[in-house]
């Protein structure tokens, strides 16, 4: 039994090794053959032009011939397609050299290096890449013409109120064409052949809010208005810019909104004017004055809507277009009002602008047991200036001159009232504000007259 399986081995070793035997008898014949000629060897191809068994110039003329009849290069993306001829952008191939490096393939080296070469070409193809030349600033140019015909900015899902309907308008993808993966297939597939025919990689651009973010949005959770005068320009602008950039705003549960985050540094590159603005009491022209009523009036709605509040100062001195004690001044890297979403959905912000008229409505899930949330200042003082007089060597003897009428001051305490089914359910203290009185100055004359004597 062992002596038969024996055997069976032996005759197969035997079979195999006439094989190999006849393989390798072919192939170097096959090699000999080639070593007196000064033909290109099987298998190799320039790109995915087959050159094997072509001399050096009939390799060069059959890459030109194929370059020549396909001069055009198409860019697709969907159902639309561009062209570039290949003289545009000063395409060009080195015939010479691809043909003399196809032709060194197998024939450079030591023997073990130009027997692997001649192996792998005759048995399993050997590719030159072609190695195309082309003016990169041109067809930069055409790929960004391209890419701008191509790029349209994402829009967000809006919520429409009107007639006391919620609707919502669906969001828009985004598309940019990406350049960096473009250029990476372009050089791949060059390499290999033209004509070349590339689909462009475009990337979709999300928006930032869904048409689903807004789904559950039910109700008008808050409004609050407060004016301004129009015939003011420069703050009027002020306003109207800053309100712009809080308008369409989602904030969702958890999260914190920044009104200096959404607003934006006021500065002249911004869009924002000089315009009258208290500082340290004194009324000065400053860039993006009027901004802080947009954060007092956005203040208000975020009290009535319940939502928590987070950072909120005071002004200096108490502006009139909001309760007394119901501000929120903003500074740039300094100053900022924030409040936190603390329900259990997403809530979106609205701000208008309307002749004379900031309004901001802050939309959200309706809670069926809250009714009502009042703002209530309480325990208000008023505080009386003193006078300070000042000696006037100056001024004549006994004459008074009113240097500042001075400034009454103030003290607020506000909360937050929420009211269910007609009844108090909880009183949130706020702040305790304190604007302190500006001090009444008086110049009084000190100026002795001399006694002149007529004479």
């Amino acid at each position: 039994m062992n002596g038969t399986i024996n055997q069976r081995t032996k005759d197969i070793v035997y079979f195999f090794s006439i094989i190999i035997l006849f393989s390798l008898t072919g192939f170097v014949a096959t090699n000999a053959a080639l070593d007196v000629s000064d033909a290109i060897y099987d298998g190799i191809f320039i790109g995915d032009i087959p050159v094997g068994g072509l001399s050096i110039n009939e390799a060069k003329s059959k890459i030109l011939k194929n370059q020549t009849a396909n001069s055009t290069i198409f860019l697709t993306y969907k159902t639309q397609k561009w062209s570039i001829d290949t003289k545009d952008i000063d395409l060009d191939i080195d015939a010479d050299n691809l043909a003399q490096q196809a032709y060194n393939i197998g024939r450079i080296g030591n023997i073990a290096k130009r027997l692997q070469e001649r192996y792998v070409a005759v048995n399993h193809g050997y590719t030159i890449p072609l190695a195309l030349n082309y003016n990169h600033v041109k067809l930069q140019g055409v790929f960004n013409a391209i890419a701008d015909a191509i790029y349209s900015n994402p829009q967000n899902a809006l919520l429409k109120y009107q007639n006391f309907e919620i609707t919502i308008q669906p969001e828009k993808i985004g598309y940019k064409v990406d350049l960096e993966k473009t250029w990476a297939d372009f050089n791949d597939i060059l390499n290999i052949h033209i004509p070349l025919t590339l689909e462009l990689t475009v990337n979709e651009i999300p928006p930032k809010i869904l048409s689903k973010d807004l789904a559950g949005i039910d109700g008008l959770l808050s409004i609050y208005t407060t004016q301004f005068d129009p015939y003011s320009q420069n703050r009027s602008k002020n306003i109207s810019l800053a309100a712009q950039n809080i308008n369409n705003i989602l904030v969702r549960p958890g999260e914190i909104f920044s009104f200096n985050k959404n607003v934006g540094e006021r500065l002249s590159e911004n869009g924002y004017k000089e315009a009258p603005v208290l500082i340290d009491g004194k009324l000065v022209l400053d860039w993006g004055g009027g901004v802080c009523q947009v954060s007092s009036t956005l203040y208000n709605a975020a009290l009535l809507a319940d939502m928590s509040i987070e950072e909120r100062t005071a002004h200096f001195r108490p502006p009139a277009y909001v309760p007394l004690g119901q501000d929120a001044a903003v500074a740039d890297n300094l100053l900022d009002f924030k409040f936190k979403n603390t329900t259990d959905h997403n809530i979106y912000i609205t701000t208008e602008v309307l002749n004379r008229e900031i309004v901001v409505q802050i939309f959200g899930k309706n809670n069926p047991i809250l009714s009502d949330i009042r703002i209530v200042g309480t325990n208000k003082k008023v505080l009386e200036p003193n006078t300070i007089i000042k000696q006037d060597p100056t001024l004549e003897l006994g004459k008074e001159v009113v240097e500042y009428e001075g400034e009454r001051g103030f003290q607020v305490t506000t909360y937050r009232i929420k009211v269910a089914n007609g009844k108090e359910i909880k009183r949130e203290h706020l702040a305790y504000d304190e604007f302190k009185a500006e001090d009444k100055v008086v110049r009084i004359g000190t100026k002795m007259l001399s006694n002149k004597i007529a004479k």
